[in-house]
């Protein structure tokens, strides 16, 4: 049976850690809740923060250093997660940053929330057979919560872009809930799944943007090479107009190309010395296949940051502060705001709590 959302006020009072430009905290406000704290040790991101949740209290500084937290009905936060990415190093023993998770459990046990929501990249689950994961998950039910974990695509949830995250969710033991995730609501129709909504096309999420925006985009000046290093074309980079994006990464060097680019093909590979490959360009533009009024770049490019934002879900007037590369990695290491959304919204209306003592944990 479903269970109310436990607050003091008429709006969940959210404190909220490493949160970036905020993509978790426009997602909690869009579902309702109040952000009353927001941290970030990145200058920029909380500028960017200052602009857009005004009332807020914005520290900037190494939460470390914080020693006193507000009362809050709920805490929130994406502790940094380049130790456990499988584009990172992927050496979490020899990285401070894996040991963030403890300034998260440690504001945790100062505030007793009634509830948090903690953010990380999939791979925590997989590395190392999952022996870092099950570490923070012990922690947080000896800390005195019931949690439950999932690894979510924001693709799934209307998100114009595959972006695989693994969300923890605890609840206070005393309230004898367990949080329960939401179904997809985006996806390819069965049986199984019943009626779902297409997947979001990136293609359309960007189309009245313009088409060559100086400056808001990496470029190789006066680089023999071209724009594209021997790396980039070693996969390929392009993402069909109507599916969703590739992951929106924090890199700007790395950002995939926009889908009005002609398409990439693989002219060479040698998987058995290296897995090396090489992509090209070719004269194909797959996108007006299927409709020749959507434009098209003769020349390929990177994803524009105001591209990329939009693709994050982000609103449409949003813009981080700093420069290109800093607006990059705002952009690029925040929650999905559509996506943050849809979790707290399951969570603030009680549709996503479950009486602790009927539930069944799924198999992870």
């Amino acid at each position: 049976m479903s269970k109310n959302f436990e607050k003091n006020g008429s709006k969940p009072r959210v404190l909220s850690l490493f949160s970036g430009c905020g993509g978790m905290d426009f997602g909690v406000e869009a579902a309702g809740g109040h952000v009353i704290f927001s941290n970030d040790i990145l200058v920029d991101a909380c500028k960017t923060l200052e602009n857009y949740f005004p009332g807020a209290d914005i520290r900037t500084e190494d939460v470390s250093n914080i020693l006193t937290f507000p009362e809050a009905d709920i805490v929130v936060g994406g502790y940094p997660c380049q130790s456990f990415s499988m584009a990172g190093n992927r050496d979490p023993e020899k990285d401070e940053r894996t040991n963030l998770y403890k300034q998260f459990l440690r504001a945790i046990t100062i505030v007793r929330p009634k509830y948090f929501v903690a953010e990380n990249v999939s791979g925590l689950k997989q590395l190392s057979s999952g022996t870092f994961l099950k570490e923070q998950i012990d922690a947080y039910g000896q800390a005195g919560y019931v949690v439950n974990y999932q690894v979510l695509n924001a693709k799934d949830y209307g998100v114009p872009q595959s972006r695989k995250r693994l969300l923890i969710v605890g609840v206070r033991k005393d309230l004898n809930q367990v949080f329960n995730f939401p179904a997809p609501t985006h996806g390819k129709t069965t049986k199984s799944s019943g009626q779902l909504q297409p997947y979001a096309s990136h293609g359309e999420a960007i189309k009245d943007l313009p088409l060559w925006p100086e400056g808001e985009f990496y470029e190789r000046l006066h680089d023999p090479e071209g724009h594209f290093s021997w790396y980039y074309m070693s996969r390929n980079r392009k993402a069909k107009w109507a599916e969703p994006a590739y992951t929106v990464v924090a890199n700007f060097r790395h950002i995939t190309l926009h889908p009005a680019s002609p398409v990439m093909t693989l002219t060479w590979s040698d998987l058995a010395n290296g897995w090396k490959q090489r992509w090209d360009f070719s004269d194909q533009y797959e996108h007006l296949e299927a409709d020749p009024r959507r434009p098209k770049l003769e020349k390929a490019r990177r994803l524009s940051w105001r591209e990329c934002a939009r693709i994050q879900t982000f609103s449409n007037d949003f813009e981080p502060v700093g420069d290109t590369a800093s607006k990059f990695t705002q952009i690029g290491n925040a929650v999905p705001p559509k996506l943050a959304e849809a979790i707290f919204t399951h969570l603030f209306t009680g549709a996503g709590l479950i009486a602790a003592d009927t539930y069944l944990p799924k198999t992870k």
